[in-house]
């Protein structure tokens, strides 16, 4: 194989010298299924049976049982494919609109199979999907395979797979990721983390998506850690398992977006009285902007099961980087700063104010990655200063997979432009949201999330479940803040108009600006991607169709 740092053949390596120690724990609602680095193994080996004839090119993986994405993931490696885990339709999906959209995306990638069960491979011939020169491979029977171990031999800056992208459309875009920098993202980031023997993961997130991929079955492989994981379904049908889970198995380590902590703390007192995860020193916020006021919160209210403030941690991450681009310290107190709210606008230098608007640090940036803000002209600013982050490294994704145009919009001179604004303070990293996030009211910044997050703890308000929205006033040629609320039930018309009251008044005393409008909705009208972000597009599209 090629020279310096190789993900292939690590993950050779451990095949090898691990193959009686634990790989994985599977979390089923009859039990737990545990895999050794053996049963991984020979379980790759039928998938790398099914692939024996194909020459060498992008495999998809359209599964949802956990133990086949794991055996079709490193089968397809193993064998010198390019593996990219897909996501398959959820139980709300309408299945026919939701395969008939990825033509365009088989169109652009035009891989060579697709790893898929037969109930799924069904949805997508109903649908009317183009599979045309592609090997559909069901793998209903997989099973444990003996053949004699061998990898493929490839180059340390050879594409060892694709991360799409976690919208809901065929547009996704296949972010190229080498061995090299697979490697060198999980060596960097294992070593802040400090990660080693006596580790282990706990995970619900799905495969699909950078967090559960990456920070959860990825890095964890290439060092030996075990991986205890759960069904994102089972998840969310039954978030005390999730607990129960990391108390079974004495996990260490978990990563988890913003609205799962709020989730926890919300439901904090029905849990199981004497539920333990003492045993977790890392609950990692990321995904989504790192909430004070959530982690708080989840602190607060799961102290009393083992929860630490110094357990509760921050990262700043993308799929363009692998993964982790910083991380907060795991053991020390986090310790947010405020900063005055019209310090925040882009162009302007972050000023600390006791009280002002608290931000929560994602930590120092990983060896190897260098992060600077930038202004519109995309020039460097100083410290302190606010604007679009951009990222430097030698982990750095090598493009979107034949989309020449977006990767040369996005990598200008070696530095990824990341379109989340931030700055840099005191050499760590804060996150103030997507440029595209930002609704400009009168000349001031408002960050979406941080209008929903002072939503979410107004009482009757469910959280997690309101959109702020920006909708041009063209009289005044600037934004209007919009809120669109889902609401506990059982308000009648004079406690709403009440509500809405709070809402101005919570709004207006954070950040100095109240919303214009407020729309009450049914619940289960918020839309949300696939990892579980708020669809602000999506939920602006249906504002216009339902209230203007």
């Amino acid at each position: 194989m090629g020279g310096g740092p190789h993900f292939i053949q690590r993950i050779s390596e451990n095949i090898r010298d691990l193959c009686d120690e634990d790989y994985a724990t599977f979390a089923f609602k009859e039990g737990d299924i545990r895999w050794k680095w053996q049963d991984l193994e020979l379980n790759s080996n039928w998938v790398r049976n099914e692939l024996s004839d194909l020459q060498r090119g992008v495999v998809l993986i359209f599964l949802r049982d956990m133990r086949m994405i794991h055996a079709s993931l490193f089968g397809a490696l193993l064998s010198g494919f390019i593996p990219s885990i897909m996501p398959c339709t959820s139980p709300k999906q309408d299945s026919g609109a939701y395969w008939k959209s990825h033509n365009e995306l088989l169109a652009r990638i035009e891989p060579i199979a697709i790893l898929t069960v037969q109930e799924v491979h069904s949805e997508m011939v109903d649908a009317g999907m183009i599979l045309d020169n592609i090997k559909l491979i069901e793998i209903d029977m997989m099973e444990p395979i003996e053949r004699e171990f061998s990898s493929y031999s490839s180059a340390s800056g050879d594409i060892a797979l694709l991360q799409h992208s976690s919208g809901t459309t065929g547009l996704k875009k296949g972010v190229s990721l080498t061995n090299k920098a697979v490697a060198l993202h999980s060596e960097r980031y294992g070593s802040a983390l400090a990660i080693g023997k006596g580790d282990s993961v706990a995970s619900w997130l799905p495969l699909y998506h950078d967090m559960g991929l990456m920070a959860c079955m990825v890095m964890p492989a290439y060092h030996g850690v075990p991986i205890v994981q759960m069904d994102p379904f089972d998840w969310t049908a039954d978030p005390q398992s999730f607990l129960e889970m990391i108390e079974r198995n004495n996990t260490t380590l978990c990563w988890m977006p913003n609205f799962a902590f709020d989730l926890y703390a919300n439901i904090s007192s029905v849990l199981r009285d004497n539920i333990d995860v003492s045993c977790m020193r890392g609950w990692i916020n990321c995904s989504e902007v790192c909430r004070p006021e959530s982690m708080d919160r989840f602190q607060n209210q799961m102290g009393v099961f083992g929860v630490g403030n110094e357990d509760v941690q921050c990262c700043y991450a993308m799929a363009e980087t692998v993964f982790a681009v910083s991380q907060t310290e795991i053991g020390r107190a986090r310790s947010p700063a405020c900063f005055a709210s019209e310090s925040l606008n882009r162009g302007s230098k972050a000023t600390l104010d006791t009280h002002g608007v608290q931000i929560a640090s994602s930590g120092k940036k990983l060896e190897g990655i260098d992060i600077a803000a930038y202004n519109e002209r995309g020039e460097p600013l100083a410290e302190g200063y606010v604007g679009e982050l951009g990222i430097r490294g030698d982990y750095l994704f090598s493009g979107y997979f034949n989309l020449r145009e977006e990767t040369e919009s996005r990598i200008v001179e070696s530095i990824y432009f990341t379109r989340d604004l931030g700055f840099t303070f005191e050499g760590e990293v804060y996150v103030l949201g997507r440029t595209d996030d930002v609704i400009i009211v009168n000349g001031r910044n408002v960050y979406a999330h941080q209008v929903e997050s002072i939503l979410s703890m107004i009482e009757g308000v469910k959280p997690g479940r309101s959109a702020a929205l920006g909708l041009v006033n063209h009289s005044t040629g600037s934004e209007v803040l919009i809120t669109v609320c889902e609401l506990e039930i059982g308000f009648s018309a004079t406690e709403r108009n009440g509500l809405k009251r709070e809402i101005k008044k919570a709004v207006f005393d954070e950040i100095g600006i109240a919303p214009q409008r407020i729309e009450f909705v049914k619940p289960g009208w918020i839309r949300k991607t696939s990892s579980g972000k708020i669809s602000r597009k999506e939920n602006l599209r249906r504002y216009l169709d339902e209230f203007e």
